[in-house]
């Protein structure tokens, strides 16, 4: 059995890091508020760009524009959201383990990865699955202007054939408690008549103009909103494998506590028989 010294400096070690888990559960609660209110204020203009560019493409079904044009898959672009830090969870492995499923799906395919977040650089990094692009801002820092650069060079990309289909995974926002991964294709664009809402007004000065207009912008917001939903499930996932160290370490300290008694009260009743022994020899 252990020392009572040796249990008391454990039982300091694990309260120290009790303390840094609680402390870290609370910033990633406050976080959690802050990005929770953003996105909801987001996913109605997202939806509605959505639905808008759905009932423009569905109207030139047929026709050869570039970003609906269906072509041979040769090569494949992933775009992969992940986080840049760890303890969230199985939030990364997740997301990470739905990109590998993809790629051993398209196993004829050449797939181009541009990743977002330290954590899916590391592990694609180590497999020596080559990276074409990896942001170096992180996904807290990564600005608004780098997305619009980046978008104006993939429909530029896109239309001179480099690739012929851009998908992005990432983890959309349920609950605190749940994330669901999700791959989007995002190019060629897809209408779907059934899901294209029927607005009520007239389009000037045509349809094809806005559709062309509105194209950049939708694939610019529909990332961004990605990374939102993205931070907002990470943010999520921390607080909730935060809240599970901390109950852990309350458990650890409680058996360590009733082990340290045990081993103190044996101790106490050793000491009490070598008195009590000592005494005895002593007696005439």
């Amino acid at each position: 059995m252990q020392s009572t010294r040796e249990i008391k400096s454990r039982i300091k070690g694990v309260t120290n890091i009790q303390q840094i888990t609680r402390a870290m559960e609370m910033v990633a609660a406050n976080r959690l508020r802050k990005a929770e209110a953003r996105l909801m204020a987001a996913r109605p203009y997202t939806e509605r760009m959505g639905q808008l560019l759905n009932y423009l493409a569905s109207n030139f079904i047929g026709k050869t524009h570039y970003l609906l044009k269906e072509k041979e898959v040769k090569v494949i672009k992933l775009i992969v959201i992940t986080s840049d830090k760890g303890l969230c969870g199985a939030y990364n492995t997740n997301i990470l383990q739905y990109v590998q499923k993809f790629i051993r799906e398209n196993p004829n395919k050449e797939i181009q990865l541009t990743l977002i977040g330290r954590k899916g650089f590391l592990f694609f990094q180590k497999r020596n699955h080559p990276i074409e692009k990896y942001f170096l801002e992180g996904v807290e820092k990564l600005e608004q202007a780098d997305i619009i650069k980046f978008i104006n060079n993939l429909i530029k990309d896109f239309q001179k054939g480099t690739y012929q289909e851009l998908h992005l995974f990432f983890t959309k926002f349920i609950t605190m408690m749940k994330g669901a991964v999700t791959g989007v294709k995002l190019l060629p664009l897809e209408g779907e008549p059934e899901k294209a809402i029927r607005p009520d007004y007239i389009f000037e000065p045509s349809e094809e103009d806005i559709f062309n207009a509105m194209s950049p912008k939708y694939l610019e917001n529909y990332i961004q909103h990605a990374i939102w939903e993205s931070l907002t499930s990470e943010y999520a996932a921390r607080r909730v494998a935060m809240i599970a160290a901390s109950e852990n370490a309350e458990e650890m300290i409680s058996e360590l506590t009733r082990s340290y008694n045990k081993a103190r009260q044996e101790a106490i009743t050793r000491e009490l028989m070598e008195v009590v022994s000592g005494a005895e020899a002593l007696r005439p």
